[in-house]
């Protein structure tokens, strides 16, 4: 059996390096390049130590007739005391030797195991990193700056998710996923070293709201009626003040006492309502001002989600038998739609997905992805919103178990409400530079050691740390490229 190269030996702790008690500091030839986030054996036998290294290399000048060295900081993962995994509650003595670890231990000792392909270890690419597919369930978050592969990296899930026997529904906030039932157009070399081919999903649905202009021709345009919305939800995305709010609930119980059981409750009958009680404020004010005001702003805002086309127009809804149909990848584009129609129809798609999945339990699990959740849902907006947040928690936590999930994607991190935040227990964390946007993520993702926070500002495209309750560390990840066509938006 060929002994493994001995890449360096603990070195002494040094009074300026501010190890930890779960850390030690590893001295190596300074031609050897340890990488952050690469896994190491250090001892040997039956009973060692597996660590990461987490920061380095540091360089101080050699000692006269000693050859320069280089200075890592090495994070004590756990201890293997005749090959059973244990706590690490000491540390290797200096002089122990650090060595290469084989890539099947560390996928064990990680759990990196699963039949979603994701890619490899950026330190060691022997190591796949793949995912159960019931992380899923416990709700996904992608962050990261534009450019630095958050795309790729949901649509790699979409496809895995599709793969699994999930259906997909996506919020395709550019219009990128129009095409994924067409093989990949680019990085095939890269795609290659995954051992995979271009290959587009085998069931893929595009719909577009009704006033709205897709690529694809077959695209179904969609609309929504008002008698199915949630109105409360819907008063948020009109930006009803709580005055409006209610005189808008009075207009719509006013109208259904005169409408026959037969007939539904249409916007339109709830505007003209509206301006007839504003005519008659005309012809004889009875209103006090400050209520006037109210009805007037009311009456402006309902008009301008009238005038967006899509509600009661002569065009079918999204129906939800065939959303969750197994397998099937639903694209809504809403590349050329307002926020106005975004919001309304991302809360009533959400909103029918949940009722759906709880009156048909036995239908496939469900992957919803929210696109720039930021823009969707903010902190800022968390009070005028909170209908609309409510119906995003529900969504999660009770259809957690009966197999909905959420994948929210944002670069914006810190401008998401902390409950929709805390719903992400994997986190694929992509560049960022913002220290607003990695404090937010750092305060709240654990596991993740100081040393891989320091080299978020510097991921290259497609590269990420990934934190998630199925690991037992954060990994430096290579997400492999998608198998399926995505249009560049940038």
């Amino acid at each position: 059996m060929t002994e493994k190269p001995i890449l360096g030996v603990v070195d002494y702790d040094i009074e300026s390096s501010n190890l930890i008690s779960s850390q030690c500091s590893v001295s190596t030839p300074i031609n050897v390049d340890l990488k952050r986030g690469l896994f190491v054996k250090i001892g040997s036998g039956l009973s060692y130590y597996i660590a990461q290294i987490v920061d380095g290399p540091y360089y101080s000048e050699a000692k006269l007739g000693s050859a320069p060295r280089s200075q890592y900081v090495a994070e004590l993962s756990t201890f293997v005391e005749n090959g059973e995994p244990r706590a690490a509650l000491s540390r290797p003595t200096p002089g122990t030797n650090v060595e290469r670890i084989d890539s099947n231990e560390v996928q064990r000792f990680l759990g990196v195991a699963g039949s979603m392909r994701l890619g490899s270890i950026i330190t060691d690419p022997r190591v796949s990193v793949t995912m159960d597919p019931a992380t899923l369930s416990r709700h996904i978050g992608v962050f990261g700056t534009t450019g630095s592969g958050k795309s790729n990296t949901i649509q790699v899930l979409m496809e895995e998710a599709s793969k699994q026997g999930f259906s997909v529904l996506v919020f395709d906030v550019e219009g990128e996923y129009v095409e994924m039932d067409k093989p990949a157009e680019m990085l095939l070399d890269r795609l290659a070293t995954f051992n995979m081919e271009p290959a587009g999903v085998e069931d893929l649905s595009v719909y577009v709201p009704n006033p709205c202009f897709c690529h694809r021709s077959d695209a179904v345009k969609f609309g929504i009626r008002f008698s199915d919305a949630e109105k409360g939800v819907f008063g948020e995305v009109c930006g009803l003040s709580r005055m409006e709010e209610l005189y808008f609930l009075d207009l719509i119980e006013k109208v259904a006492a005169v409408t026959p059981e037969s007939r539904e409750i249409t916007l339109s009958a709830i505007i003209d309502r509206l301006s007839t009680r504003l005519k008659g404020q005309t012809d004889r004010p009875s209103m006090p001002p400050f209520i006037a005001e109210a009805h007037t702003t009311l009456y402006s805002k309902l008009r301008l989600m009238a005038g967006q086309g899509l509600i009661d127009v002569d065009a079918r809804g999204i129906r939800m038998e065939d959303v969750f149909s197994r397998g099937r990848v639903s694209v809504v584009d809403f590349s050329d739609a307002s926020d106005y129609v975004r919001n309304i129809v991302m809360a009533d798609l959400l909103d029918k997905a949940f009722r759906y999945k709880i009156a048909h339990p036995d239908t496939p699990p469900l992957l919803i992805v929210l696109e720039e959740a930021h823009a969707f849902i903010s902190k800022e907006k968390k009070d005028r919103m909170l209908a609309t947040l409510m119906l995003i928690i529900e969504t999660a936590r009770r259809g957690r178990k009966r197999g909905l999930s959420l994948g929210i994607v944002t670069q914006q991190p810190a401008h998401l409400p902390p409950e929709l935040l805390e719903l992400c227990n994997t986190r694929v964390i992509h560049r960022m530079s913002s220290a607003v946007n990695i404090d937010v993520l750092k305060d709240s993702t654990g596991n993740v050691p100081e040393g891989l926070w320091n080299t978020v500002p510097s991921l290259g495209r497609g590269e990420t740390i990934i934190s998630s309750h199925k690991y037992t560390r954060a990994l430096s990840v290579l997400m492999r490229p998608t198998c399926s066509k995505r249009i560049a938006t940038e």
